[in-house]
This record gives C-alpha cells, structure tokens and sequence, in this order.
C-alpha cells in the first residue's frame, strides 16, 4: 500500500539526491521507508519527514572481509565506531578466535553479535590451524564446521589460505570444498598464477583479498574471481590495485580492511577506502557500488540486491545520508 502511495510512509528523506547503485546515476528522489525496508523512490506522503536537501543518500558500506579480532573489541563497540562511518554490514572471518578456542569461539562470536544495529555475517575458517606447523588451541575439520552452516547469518567458507593443499588433493582440504559447495567460497592465494590459479579457481574458490599488484588482480578478474581491495591497518592495497578497475569490471571489485585496529576504525574504515579511491581517480558511484551492491551480490544477500527488500530484518536497509 506504502508503495502504491495508498498509505503514508513511516519516514521520508525528502530533496536529497539518490545514488543509484543499480543504475550507476545520481539523481533527486524522495526515499519512502517503511519500518526497515525502503517502500520507494519519488513522492510519498510520511507520518515522518527528515529534510536531507544538498545530500546524497546512499545504501551503508558492506566491509567484505574482516577479522573483528583484530579490532580488539566486542562486536557491540565494534559497532559503535563502525556506524557512524556508514558501515552497515560486515563479513567477518573469525579465524583468530577459532584458532584460540575452536567451536566454542566461533558460537561465541555468534552470539555476541546477534540483534546489533549493524549487521555481522560470518564465513567459517577453513584453516584451523593455519598449517600443520602451528600449535593452536583447536583442530576443526569439515564435520565441524559444517552444523555452523544452519545459522542464517553463515555465507560459506572463508579464505581458503592453504593453497597448497588444494593443488596437492590434500584430502580434508578438498572434503571441506566439497561440504562447501553450493555457498560461498572466498580465497587466500597471493601470488598465485598461471594453471595453478585455474586450477584453485576450479576448486570452487570464488574471491581473492591478496593481491599486491593489478596484474595480479587483472589475471584473476580475466577467469572469474572477485577482487576484495584490503585496504586496513596492516596492509594498504588500494593504490596498487586500482589500475585494474575498469569499467567493463568493476563488478568484480569490493573493499575489504582485513585487519583493522581500534584507532584506525575510529577514523573511518570503508569510508576511507572509497574516499581515497576517488581521490586517485575513481568514479564516485564506482566506489560506492564497490562497497555496497557489489559485496551484496558476491555474498548472495537477497534483500541487500533488491531495491526493495522482502526480507529485511534490521534498520540496516535505511539509506545513509551524506552532506
């Protein structure tokens, strides 16, 4: 009915400009929100009305990849810094927690995350221990990660950092793959080229956070692979790897901090990605479509890839306003 324009809106964001990730254009529009989901563009009538004239509104930023652990913080002050720097979602790969504390790790940061204001999706790590040579508080194989793959808020598998297993057949290496397939499967595989990068492609792995140079990126765009940007506190890809964007491809890139300390979270996080990507010469829509639709789809949200979402559940899908 809110649709139609038959009944009023909760709340409208009246005279700001839209930027379309859909369409890739910026253009005037009132945005009709009703509860947690958008009802429409255009005019609408609102028992609410915010006034965001000379704005842009735009979805909030997704960060596709992230160790919260890294961040030193709870999940709820995790979500506190982030917010107000228009993260809105993140994918988290809860490695490092895994790696101390095992099963019980991972359904602690379940928890610990669950009803927040900003939404935490988790892959599950592939790799615990990292390698054979690591002494770790806990050993997870595919049997135990795969009842984790119930929780509405698991995607798949995270980074497949043991590269080499999977070009040997390593036997649990490849069972995990296997368990795995039909979700997402991101990547770990810097410097990885050639039939070697075919042959790790083929496994099912479907991204790449480690690319240090835009042939590297280019290479693995050309067969397939979406390119997650890392630009964090440890590692600063960006300027490296923007080369490679084009607009023929930018679909296949994202934003990704990786590990990203308190201060730094502090200052901006994915805002900054895309802020310095513009600066060096990115289109502004480009960069924002990297950290919104472009995640979204990768990772199989729904109602995050819908203009008008059937299945939202937080106040998530509430567009961010920007002066």
């Amino acid at each position: 009915m809110v649709a139609r324009g038959l009944k009023k809106a909760d709340l409208v964001l009246r005279g700001g400009r839209v930027v379309n990730v859909f369409s890739g254009e910026i253009y005037q529009a009132d945005v009709a929100i009703v509860g947690d989901r958008i009802a429409g563009l255009g005019g609408y009538e609102a028992r609410r009305t915010i006034d965001v004239s000379s704005k842009l509104v735009l979805p909030g930023f997704i960060d596709s990849h992230v160790h919260l652990e890294s961040s030193m913080l709870t999940p709820a002050e995790f979500t506190r810094a982030a917010l107000l720097h228009g993260t809105t979602a993140v994918v988290a790969d809860p490695h490092e927690i895994a790696n101390v504390l095992g099963k019980k790790g991972i359904a602690y940061i379940l928890a610990a995350s669950q009803g927040l204001p900003l939404d935490f999706y988790f892959m599950l790590p592939s790799c615990v221990p990292a390698t054979r040579l690591e002494t770790s508080g806990a050993h997870l194989t595919s049997s135990h990660l795969k009842p984790f793959l119930k929780h509405e808020r698991v995607l798949g598998l995270a980074e497949v950092m043991n590269y080499p297993g999977v070009l040997s057949g390593e036997p649990e290496v490849l069972k995990k793959l296997k368990d795995f397939s039909g979700t997402v499967i991101d990547g770990h595989a810097p410097g990885l080229a050639g039939k070697d990068l075919t042959a790790y492609i083929a496994a099912g792995i479907t991204s790449d956070h480690e690319c240090v140079s835009s042939s590297e990126a280019r290479e693995k765009t050309r067969l397939g692979m979406s390119i997650f940007i890392r630009e964090g506190s440890s590692a600063k890809d960006l300027e490296a790897l923007l080369p490679a964007v084009t607009a023929g491809n930018s679909r296949f890139f994202t934003f990704a901090t990786d590990d990203l300390h308190p201060g730094d979270l502090q200052k901006g996080g994915i805002n900054l990605a895309i802020q310095k990507a513009i600066r060096l010469g990115l289109d502004p829509v480009t960069a924002v479509q990297m950290a919104t639709i472009n995640p979204a789809r990768h990772f199989g949200m729904p109602y995050r890839t819908s203009a008008f979402p059937t299945g939202a559940r937080s106040c998530r899908d509430t567009p961010r306003t920007w002066s």
